[in-house]
């Protein structure tokens, strides 16, 4: 990896994955739906991917849906009865049936954590919105490729899109664990 990319990865690896990983944690404590997303290929040529996805330059990578680039890292693994989306474009509501899963799920909140805080989560963060989803975007569980960027994007989303929150906040925030509490 390229230098100039160190200071991703180690927010990546050391905050934004080990947040997600309490988030998942927390969740399934509580007895409340996890969902993820993940982007990928449908075709091994890529041909299904959205224009963004194919364009020359940031966005124009292959990841074909089984290539070990496309799957979720195996910190944050799935258990067997969790919905994973595929998604072939940034937003995980424009690229999947999230809208409609959320719905017959009864969901109002949703809370957004992931890779790239600019690209992804803020494409998904703004779709959710707009669909009238009350979103929690959690600031220490997602990262950009410099800290500046995920800060700006973080000051652009919050209280137009979403309410951006610690993991610690949102953590406090959720009901209580067990069944008595469901």
């Amino acid at each position: 990896m390229a230098p100039e990319w160190a200071p991703f990865r180690a927010r990546m690896t050391g905050t934004a994955i080990p947040n997600i990983r309490l988030l998942i944690d927390a969740f399934r404590d509580r007895r409340l739906d996890v969902i993820f997303a993940r982007i990928a290929c449908l075709l091994p040529d890529g041909r299904d991917r959205s224009l963004s996805q194919r364009k020359p330059g940031w966005n124009n990578l292959l990841l074909p849906a089984d290539a070990h680039a496309a799957q979720i890292v195996p910190a944050l693994a799935p258990c067997a009865d969790e919905i994973v989306l595929t998604k072939t474009t940034d937003s995980a509501l424009t690229g999947t049936n999230l809208r409609l899963i959320l719905t017959n799920l009864g969901v109002t909140h949703v809370v957004c954590a992931g890779i790239f805080t600019d690209q992804c989560v803020s494409s998904t963060v703004r779709s959710l919105a707009d669909e009238s989803f009350d979103v929690l975007l959690i600031d220490d569980a997602t990262a950009a490729r410099t800290d500046a960027l995920h800060e700006r994007e973080l000051e652009v989303l919050n209280m137009i899109y979403c309410t951006v929150m610690t993991t610690g906040d949102l953590i406090g925030f959720l009901p209580g664990a067990g069944p008595e509490s469901a």
